[in-house]
């Protein structure tokens, strides 16, 4: 008897192993995204101009191992390169540990949190890789729903424990991802072990699937989709204190409730979307997005703003996992990882500038919130139909 498909998934041994180790490296990792910066605000007296540059110098040393990182991963191997990224990120976050407990230099803290992001994107290539291997055509949606809601709860944990500890010690912190990361290892020495194919050892490290316009068109379009919704993570908190006067607690729970959401719609999303196509989920989740950017202009009222997330978690819901397994649909077995580095690639070069682009129209347009939003939510519209227009492209 045929099982369900997100049944499938539960029971797909390496997805839960992989969504686990997701819940644990983002609740480790979040915490350090959010107190090291202040960290280095309180005790270090760095100024923001200085933060901001700290998140920008990591994001673009990213961007060189989306390429390198890919091919790597299918010249190596994925379970080699799964294994070899968690120690790494270990010894860098003990490097961290050691930095604050003993007052070192603050390259220690700030060399670490830069290098730190972009291994973690060769690690999020090879878990794509992994997922997609592990995984048939029509069960990849799920199995990347499943990584993505463990991410998500571990994102929902992690400022909280951060937040216990740090108020005993600033050292402490470093100390959660180290302690994740050693954990996954063991979970994926383990449990990560399949039939992966030989490496192929003749792999150039900087080949890029430069010859496929499918991959180059579809890989753009998604990418512009992340950039296109980026405002409301980036200035959203800003616009609602800020323009709307809305208090943090409320804010808070506002941001909480997109992390909720997320785990408890995600599948039912799934289900409801089962018969349409990558890349048109991504054209409706756009349109739910450029809905629920009207709303932020035109309300002020809390109520309406708790509604108007858990929408908007609907169409990030839509969206997320169809954009990686349309890229698994697209690259050949023996090219993933040259494939989603590729995708990682584009994606990293756009989203630098993303909060760059939105807070310049934040300052300049906090005046007129209707207008403000209006512009977003027209791009994301353009950009969905884009993305229809050019449906006979990627559906070949």
């Amino acid at each position: 008897m045929r099982l369900p498909i997100s049944r499938k998934v539960i029971e797909n041994r390496i997805i839960q192993t992989v969504s686990l180790a997701e819940l644990l490296r983002l609740m480790g990792r979040s915490g350090v995204w959010v107190f090291i910066p202040l960290y280095l605000l309180a005790e270090k007296d760095a100024n923001y101009i200085e933060i901001g540059l700290l998140f920008l110098i990591s994001a673009l040393a990213s961007i060189p191992v989306s390429i390198f990182g890919g091919n790597l991963v299918d010249k190596v191997g994925r379970r080699r390169i799964a294994l070899t990224v968690s120690p790494v990120l270990a010894v860098l976050f003990l490097v961290m540990f050691l930095g604050i407990k003993f007052s070192l230099s603050d390259l220690f803290v700030i060399g670490t949190f830069i290098v730190f992001a972009p291994v973690a994107v060769l690690q999020s290539i090879v878990d794509s890789v992994i997922v997609t291997d592990s995984t048939g055509e029509m069960e990849r949606i799920d199995a990347f729903s499943m990584t993505r809601i463990g991410a998500n709860i571990g994102f929902s944990l992690g400022p909280a424990i951060a937040g216990f500890a740090v108020s005993y010690n600033y050292s402490i912190l470093p100390m959660i991802p180290m302690v994740s990361e050693i954990i996954g290892f063991f979970l994926y020495f383990r449990y990560i072990n399949y039939n992966e194919g030989p490496p192929v050892a003749g792999k150039n490290l900087l080949s890029f699937p430069k010859n496929d316009k499918r991959f180059i068109i579809v890989s753009l379009l998604v990418s512009l989709a992340w950039f296109s919704v980026g405002p409301w993570a980036y200035i959203l908190p800003q616009f609602l204190s800020r323009v709307d006067l809305i208090g943090y607690s409320v804010i808070g729970i506002l941001f909480a409730t997109n992390g909720l959401s997320v785990v408890f719609l995600q599948l039912p999303v799934n289900r409801l979307f089962y018969r349409v196509d990558e890349m048109t989920r991504i054209a409706i989740g756009l349109g739910i997005y450029a809905a629920t950017f009207a709303v932020f202009g035109l309300t002020r009222n809390e109520i309406l703003l708790l509604i108007n997330i858990i929408i908007l978690t609907v169409g990030e819901n839509i969206i997320s996992p169809a954009s990686n397994s349309i890229i698994g649909k697209i690259a050949p077995p023996d090219r993933r990882g040259e494939y989603y580095g590729g995708y990682s690639l584009m994606n990293n070069f756009l989203s630098p500038f993303s909060p760059l682009l939105y807070e310049a129209m934040l300052s300049y347009l906090f005046g007129e919130p209707v207008f403000l939003w209006a512009i977003i939510g027209m791009g994301c519209l353009v950009l969905a139909l884009s993305i229809l227009a050019t449906r006979k492209v990627w559906m070949r």
